[in-house]
């Protein structure tokens, strides 16, 4: 989209488009009630399909790098409802079975997708084909737009919602900012967002003093669709079953280590490392090959103090952080998703950003919000 082809007002304005803010979008357009609102999404990055020399809207070629997010049942019964994961089939692994053990003693606890009578106990969803999901639904929507590059640098509340001012001067630094008035803005751009700050909303931080290692780990034999969760001395270890690459075998390995034992891991050479995770791991998934690129990240439960005010609500990291072996950041946010699309639907004489319709998204979300965050 274009800064010309800006409109002077939008129903809704979401600031980010990652996954959070582009499932809003789309399933706003997908559910009957909401399907005609004009939806306006802005982020500070170009969208990968389109930085993409190839410029090709396909989903991006899988690489053994790729980032993945487990996803529940029920969000995919979510994902279902708004319509979209038929178009994630390409990238999607099938959890059937769990397995939990205590390295250094006999003994585990299965779970077998058999036992309860479903096709799978979850998901694992390569982050590039979520990604590509999206944007291509949204690409085929009437009422909804990408700005990017381009960010939102002032919200002001209105009597009808809240005036925006964009800056687009990544794309033209000779452009003066954009306005505009939105009768909902919706804050998903993850936890470090400066449009909060600049509002003055502040955030609960509890530091875990833990970090995890995020790598993708090349394997010697199937994982069959297993997902593994072992607890270790350095700490807890999940490896995540995905679809092959070139007929490669893969996991996603998602590690808590304490501050010293992160420092210690991350220092080590490709080789060093994996017979250390061997070590822990031991020889379920047979021979760790390979493991490629590594991410270290701080782990901190990170709680927005307020999720609404008139005109404005928080979704997705931004209003809650959590400890990322729960595994249920995403889950919980789809489910966020869902109550308010279901709350924008029934807004009567109320006002898309009203108090009263916020307050009632608010209210179906909190219990299920807090039990998380307790977790």
């Amino acid at each position: 989209m274009q800064r010309e082809d800006l409109k002077q007002e939008y129903d809704i304005v979401i600031v980010g488009g990652g996954m959070v803010g582009t499932t809003l979008a789309c399933a706003l357009a997908a559910w009957g009630p909401t399907s005609a609102l004009s939806v306006l999404i802005v982020d500070a990055q170009m969208p990968a399909h389109k930085s993409n020399k190839a410029g090709s809207n396909e989903r991006e070629k899988a690489s053994f790098d790729s980032r993945s997010t487990a996803l529940s049942s029920s969000s995919k019964l979510i994902l279902e409802r708004f319509g979209l994961w038929p178009q994630l089939s390409a990238g999607v692994c099938p959890i059937k079975q769990i397995h939990v053990s205590d390295q250094g003693r006999f003994g585990a606890t299965k779970l077998d997708s058999a036992d309860f009578g479903v096709p799978a106990l979850g998901y694992v969803v390569e982050n590039a084909a979520f990604g590509a999901a999206l944007n291509s639904t949204l690409a085929q929507l009437a009422h909804c737009a990408m700005l990017a590059p381009a960010r939102v640098i002032s919200a002001t509340p209105s009597a009808t919602g809240m005036d925006i001012e964009l800056d687009s001067g990544q794309v033209d630094a000779s452009c003066e900012p954009s306005r505009m008035a939105a009768k909902l803005l919706v804050i998903a751009e993850g936890g470090g967002s400066s449009l909060c700050d600049q509002l003055g909303i502040t955030r609960s931080n509890e530091d875990y003093g833990q970090h995890a290692l995020i790598a993708n780990v090349g394997l010697s034999q199937s994982h069959k669709g297993v997902a593994f969760e072992r607890f270790t001395n350095s700490g807890p270890l999940a490896m995540l079953p995905l679809l092959p690459v070139e007929g490669e075998p893969r996991a996603s390995l998602v590690w808590t280590l304490g501050a010293d034992d992160s420092e210690y891991y991350a220092a080590l050479d490709d080789a060093e490392l994996l017979a250390r995770l061997q070590e822990k791991f031991g020889g379920r998934l047979g021979r760790l090959k390979r493991i490629g690129s590594r991410a270290l990240y701080p782990l901190s439960l990170r709680v927005a103090q307020e999720q609404i005010r008139p005109g404005l609500v928080l979704l997705g990291n931004v209003a809650h952080t959590l400890h990322p072996v729960a595994g249920q950041g995403m889950n919980l946010s789809l489910r966020d998703i869902e109550a308010l699309v279901e709350a924008l639907s029934d807004i009567q004489d109320e006002g898309l950003g009203s108090m009263a319709t916020l307050q009632r998204y608010l209210a179906a979300r909190e219990a299920d919000q807090s039990l998380m965050i307790s977790v």
